[in-house]
């Protein structure tokens, strides 16, 4: 009978199917962590300034800082992003996990040539200075690196089964995670990041407006003199006048059109795929280059514009369309709204898509005409979508600063308070009245948006 059960005991542990979910999991850490690493740890000396991408930008640009890392150093980052995506990969099917463990190797083993290079293959003075002055990230990565080769040793039967045993063991002991907290660990990272990179220069912006920070030395306490200088500048005044301008179109006419070209698209009609992509094509352009085709339309001697007027008869003497100190900001806004136009219809489009169509065959029932329907029925339902419409709107008209940079670079009475702030910031060194406007901006988008989303929500629990 003993000897039946060891039979029966040891055919069961045979049978047991193999779990690479922990390889998996760990491959994954790892991989994040040799990204972390490199990025923000010191490849070299001690100060985070000298990280792995610093160094590797140094060898690609030929920077100050190429002869301590050689080409090689791109693999650092390769293997990371391979084994991070190739643990997902294996994450997402059962059947991949061997496969995905193999491959993490192969990752792993892609990285560790970077420092097989360098200390089996590098000669000379400056291997031997790089040898001796490596970093935290340096050692992080490479214990990182060899984490992600011996994950491969879950893959062998034996140590897997028995590391699932110690998992189950371990599970009973200690209790599991409650249901209401999963959400709240997803979104912890996230938050996390959201917490470092946005949050936290937020509320640092708002201190640097209180100092006198230049950008080199250090920031002295003010109190509030960055904005009673503000407020007395005329260019301020002006900035702020543009910015007002610039908004009130932006809510209005960009609005206006990507709304009727929606329900104009929303329509069978033939060539409207191809109509949709013609005017959705200009958000595939990036700001700056927006500027600069929109500059050689407006160019005064040989623009598409002026062009059209001379050659078509209409005038002689056409106007300078960025040169003229009352045309310009609005040829910079028309700029804007072209672009604008595509992204408001796209997402009208997306709101129309999901309107119940019985509420508007129940409105044709009761005799509504197309103009009541859409007053009554359509654009009511597309209140969600006008709420996003109008944050963007005025997140985007306040943030205006690639077009006018570009175009004018803020001369002819376009200046706006961006351009401002990158202005006395970044060209006359006033780091701390820059932060100023900075907040200034910001208090002005937070006013929009605050009072806005206050009268949606109003409207929704009173209806």
């Amino acid at each position: 009978m003993a000897a039946v059960a060891k039979v029966t005991g040891r055919s069961r542990r045979l049978s047991e199917p193999l779990d690479f979910t922990h390889a998996q999991f760990l491959s994954l850490i790892l991989a994040v962590v040799i990204l972390v690493a490199f990025i923000f740890m010191p490849w070299m000396w001690t100060e985070p300034k000298y990280n792995g991408a610093r160094l590797m930008s140094d060898v690609l640009v030929q920077g100050s800082l190429k002869n301590f890392g050689t080409i090689q150093l791109v693999l650092i980052p390769l293997s990371s992003l391979l084994a991070g995506g190739v643990a997902l990969w294996g994450l997402l099917g059962a059947e991949r996990g061997r496969w995905s463990s193999l491959l993490v190797l192969a990752s792993a083993l892609l990285g560790l040539f970077y420092y097989f290079n360098l200390y089996f293959m590098r000669e000379g003075e400056v291997a031997e200075y790089i040898r001796d002055n490596v970093g935290t990230g340096f050692k992080v990565t490479l214990v990182a690196l060899i984490g992600l080769v011996l994950q491969i040793l879950l893959s062998i039967s034996p140590l897997n089964l028995g590391w699932q045993r110690v998992s189950r063991k371990l599970g009973v002991l200690k209790p599991p995670v409650s249901q209401k907290m999963i959400p709240y660990l997803f979104l912890a990272g996230p938050m996390l990041l959201y917490l470092v990179w946005v949050i936290g220069p937020t509320l640092y912006t708002f201190y640097l407006s209180l100092t006198d920070w230049d950008g080199v030395s250090t920031a002295h306490y003010v109190g509030f003199d960055n904005y009673r200088t503000l407020f007395k500048q005329n260019v301020f005044t002006e900035s702020l006048y543009n910015n007002v301008r610039w908004l009130a179109v932006f809510i209005t006419i960009p609005t206006t059109l990507g709304l009727a070209l929606a329900m104009i698209f929303n329509t069978e009609m033939r060539g409207g795929r191809w109509y949709k992509v013609s005017f959705y094509s200009p958000l595939v352009l990036s700001w700056p280059v927006i500027a600069l085709v929109w500059a050689w339309v407006y160019h005064p001697a040989k623009g598409l514009i002026n062009s059209l007027l001379t050659e078509g008869g209409i005038t002689d003497n056409p106007p300078g369309w960025l040169a003229d100190r009352d045309l310009a900001i609005y040829c910079i806004i028309a700029a804007a709204t072209w672009r604008q136009a595509g992204y408001v219809m796209v997402l009208y489009l997306a709101g129309l898509k999901n309107v119940d169509p019985t509420l508007l065959d129940a409105g044709l029932v009761d005799g509504a005409n197309r103009w009541q329907l859409f007053r009554h029925v359509i654009f009511p339902l597309l209140s969600p979508v006008t709420t996003i419409v109008f944050i963007i709107s005025v997140i985007d008209s306040l943030r205006s600063f690639d077009l006018v940079q570009v175009m004018t670079r803020g001369h002819q009475g376009t200046q706006v308070l961006a351009n401002f702030m990158y202005i006395e910031a970044f060209n006359n060194y006033r780091m701390g009245y820059g932060a100023s406007i900075a907040v200034i901006l910001f208090t002005i988008s937070i006013f929009f948006v605050g009072l806005y989303l206050w009268i949606s929500l109003r409207n929704e629990l009173e209806y």
